[in-house]
């Protein structure tokens, strides 16, 4: 699903009427009716014992709330209007109504915020903050009984930065028009937003669209799952050798591990010291070992002997960075970069190797092509060679796209919204909104880096592989949160890789139509 900026939706709106006679009011026509439909959808079908409070704006945005409400009256709800223009209450025919905005907000169910579009970019007006002010008032009060649904975008966001004005208006739910707003995808909006859903306009199927990043939706990602044929066996689906851990950090190749064997790799391998081998066969007795010798001079030459079978690698996690790792680490890499094409496994570099690659100069030179990197802001600072890259902000996406085709590598920016960029300039940037805090702490990295490797191992390409792992890791987090209690913390990384199974399942039932 595109992507758009504020210049994109006008230029997809003014093509629609150019090209296929598409005018403004029939484009308001189709978008308040499916608006209409999914909020209805969104609040279980059944809208006629519900009352209504729509604030419209002076613009396009309030004409498509006017729209929405038209079709939930005839789908039997209650429905007031509080019109900007007038300052007062109305009903659908834009008849004055006796009573008060507050004691009509005393009685509502569900509160639109329709007041402004994506082309308002100045403060809200203190009239509208005042407003908003009661809404959140009488919100908090009936503790959170009232829902607050945003017509395109909350009033009050920046649709391209994703600042947001402090008087807007807290969203449960968000129904953009025709494509996502990217600065929608940004925090603090990200914060105000609610669940984000997109409602069609009209547009015909066919029009091409102009946008700044995809948002998969879930049957795009269920169309990228690599097959599971019957008649298997587990060198159907490749073979994952997991470069990871150490003494200080042993846990860092277990989690990998499981995760690329939770996510459906025929053969988990560790590459590890033959000391370490006990601690991993307790963590996870299903995988193989790969022993390295005791000397450190000589661990490149036994991981490039351990790689030449495998269908993909990763190298990093809690390998740490001492001079033994910085001397190893590139040797590998370029040995694997010099195998012929048909032999060289596919890569994936984490953590403690990105650590070490931005400390050398044109580090991704010793890469093989469209090797996946999954930095997190501070390692991708590091790779950039200094300057602050936000966890959540605009500066994200134009600085992972250039990084990507500057490095020819893919990247995989980790954060509460994941951006996968390509090298390749005409494959657009994609987005994996998913904010969930109890998925902040230790090991999800490692349980990331494991899936997209496992996916590698399964023969999927690259790019699909690191958009597909990040998309069945977010939905594991999300499993695992519901099923310890709906919580907002305390999820274990290894409950994350052990949830990949069911992620995955999700997705295949939407696959099969179910």
């Amino acid at each position: 699903m595109r992507v758009v900026t504020v210049e994109e939706m006008r230029a997809i709106e003014a093509e629609a009427e150019r090209r296929y006679g598409l005018d403004g009011p029939t484009l308001m026509a189709a978008a308040g009716a499916n608006a209409a439909n999914m909020a209805a959808e969104w609040l279980g079908g059944e809208v006629s014992d519900l009352r209504w409070l729509m604030l419209i704006g002076p613009g396009n945005n309030g004409g498509d709330g006017r729209v929405m409400a038209r079709h939930l009256v005839a789908r039997g709800a209650t429905v007031a209007i509080y019109d900007w223009r007038t300052q007062r209450m109305e009903d659908l025919t834009g008849q004055p109504l006796t009573t008060s905005f507050a004691a009509t907000l005393e009685q509502a169910d569900v509160v639109v915020d329709a007041w402004l579009g994506i082309g308002h970019t100045r403060p809200l007006s203190e009239g509208m903050i005042a407003l908003n002010d009661q809404v959140r008032t009488v919100a908090a009060k009936r503790h959170g009984k009232i829902r607050v649904i945003a017509l395109d975008l909350p009033s009050g966001i920046n649709a391209d930065s994703g600042a947001v004005d402090p008087g807007t208006l807290t969203a449960d739910l968000t129904i953009t028009l025709a494509a996502a707003k990217i600065g929608l995808f940004f925090f603090p909006a990200m914060g105000v937003i609610g669940q984000l859903r997109v409602a069609a306009i009209g547009l015909p199927a066919d029009m091409p669209l102009p946008g700044t990043a995809e948002w998969p939706t879930p049957q795009d990602l269920a169309g990228l799952l690599p097959s599971r044929p019957l008649d298997s066996h587990k060198g159907t689906f490749g073979k994952a050798l997991i470069v990871a851990g150490s003494r200080t950090y042993p846990g860092a190749a277990a989690l990998a591990a499981r995760a690329a064997a939770r996510c459906g790799a025929g053969l988990v391998t560790i590459a590890t010291t033959a000391d370490l081998i006990p601690t991993y066969v307790t963590m996870l007795p299903e995988a193989v070992y790969a022993p390295l010798s005791d000397a450190p001079s000589a661990h490149a030459a036994d991981i490039l002997t351990a790689a030449r079978d495998q269908t993909a690698v990763l190298i990093g996690p809690g390998i740490g960075q001492s001079d033994a790792a910085r001397t190893w680490l590139p040797m590998v890499l370029q040995g694997l970069r010099d195998l012929p094409t048909a032999q060289r496994p596919r890569l994936v570099v984490d953590a403690d190797a990105l650590n070490i690659l931005s400390g050398l100069a044109e580090w991704w030179k010793l890469l093989p092509p469209e090797t996946i990197l999954t930095p997190h802001p501070g390692e991708m600072s590091r790779l950039l060679g200094g300057g602050e890259v936000s966890g959540g902000g605009q500066d994200r996406l134009p600085t992972i796209r250039a990084a990507a085709m500057r490095w020819g590598h893919i990247v995989v920016l980790k954060g509460a919204v994941t951006l996968i960029a390509s090298p390749e300039p005409v494959r657009l940037p994609c987005l994996n909104a998913a904010p969930n805090p109890a998925m902040a702490t230790a090991g999800m990295g490692d349980v990331l880096a494991g899936t997209i490797v496992a996916l590698l191992a399964q023969h999927m390409p690259p790019f699909a592989a690191a958009t597909l792992g990040v998309a069945l890791h977010s939905e594991a987090g999300a499993q695992a949160a519901r099923d310890i209690g709906f919580v907002r913390a305390g999820v274990l990384a290894s409950e994350v890789a052990d949830r990949l199974p069911v992620a995955r399942a999700y997705y295949e039932t939407i696959a099969e139509g179910e």
